[in-house]
């Protein structure tokens, strides 16, 4: 009879845990997830806004990293002249938008056709460029590299006179 009673018990405890595991247990509220598993789909935001660095207020991407212009494209030109090398480190700010959506820029916004396809965003006539060199948010390691790329201020003009950091 023992023997039937730990069998019954360990049956009964078993089907106890099924049930609790199976989210059909209108016993209370379900714990809630919100904290146990942070997210991993990015927030959508504006695609340029403008974030702190140390070279102070700066025009950043969704993802508030620096963008940056280079000296070599022309202004309404239509085209970057960043080439696939160049590309490789400075890679396009992009958007599927008709018009970008921007948040505390104030300069012209506008897209040209990308050099890897997709719209490229522009301010003032001018593409924009990450730098894969930047870390993290906020950074300005590509500042004034090879005295070409520029970070650029809420305005939407170049920052020509801070260094990097």
């Amino acid at each position: 009879m023992r023997r039937i009673l730990v069998i019954s018990l360990s049956a009964l405890a078993a089907s106890a845990a099924l049930v609790g595991c199976s989210g059909n247990d209108d016993s209370g509220p379900a714990p809630s997830s919100t904290t146990s598993m942070p997210s991993t789909v990015p927030e959508a935001g504006p695609t340029l806004t403008t974030g702190e660095s140390s070279i102070g207020q700066i025009v950043v991407d969704v993802d508030n990293m620096t963008v940056y212009a280079y000296d070599r494209d022309e202004p309404g030109a239509n085209a970057s002249a960043c080439d696939a090398v160049c590309l490789q480190m400075w890679p396009p700010v992009t958007t599927d938008m008709p018009r970008p959506e921007v948040v505390g820029v104030a300069g012209v916004i506008g897209t040209i056709p990308g050099p890897q396809g997709g719209k490229q965003v522009t301010v003032n006539g001018m593409p924009l460029y990450l730098f894969a060199g930047d870390p993290r948010p906020g950074s300005v390691a590509g500042q004034g590299m090879d005295n070409l790329w520029w970070a650029l201020n809420p305005a939407g003009e170049k920052i020509t006179n801070a260094p990097g950091g």
